[in-house]
């Protein structure tokens, strides 16, 4: 009886939502935000068919450092995509490689209302200036970002491809 009504407790995924398996040993707030990226990379991927969960998922970590960023938590902006969304901006520190450099600057970012929002106009971001054709994987859409100049650090698709590796966001692409 004590298992029945554990079950009948436990939070159930809704129809859009996706269960996070914990397969790598990431932290409790880890697996809370990579949950909360897949659900709506997978609803916006499944729509599209552009850009894949795990890169949505890995370039929310890298560059929101895990939902910790001033961009992120005021701008509802995981990707760091600059300028403005429907004329909302703010102005945010920043880091960026210049002549192989890391430097600080300041720079308007699109601010979203929401997650969702912010990734289905990183879907378009994306399929209109460097995923203009799906990627049949994560490594070639992470080469495809780096090469078409998505981030200014020399080092984007390996972290990228890293973070898909490590935390096993690759299941999120099927």
């Amino acid at each position: 009886m004590k298992d029945h009504i554990q079950a009948a407790v436990q939070p159930q995924p809704t129809a859009h939502q996706v269960t996070v398996k914990s397969v790598s040993g990431e932290t409790p707030a880890q697996q809370a935000f990579i949950q909360k990226v897949a659900t709506p990379a997978v609803k916006v991927y499944r729509k599209n068919g552009q850009v894949l969960p795990s890169i949505v998922i890995a370039q929310s970590i890298l560059e929101s450092s895990w939902g910790t960023s001033k961009i992120f938590q005021q701008a509802n902006n995981p990707f760091g995509i600059k300028g403005s969304y429907h004329g909302k901006t703010g102005s945010f520190v920043t880091h960026e490689y210049v002549n192989g450099e890391r430097i600080k600057i300041h720079a308007n970012f699109r601010i979203y209302p929401s997650l969702t929002v912010a990734i289905q106009d990183h879907d378009n971001v994306l399929k209109s200036r460097y995923l203009p054709q799906p990627a049949k994987d994560y490594q070639e859409a992470s080469q495809k970002l780096q090469a078409g100049g998505y981030a200014t650090d020399p080092d984007y698709a390996q972290k990228l491809n890293s973070l898909i590796v490590s935390y096993k966001l690759n299941q999120f692409d099927k």
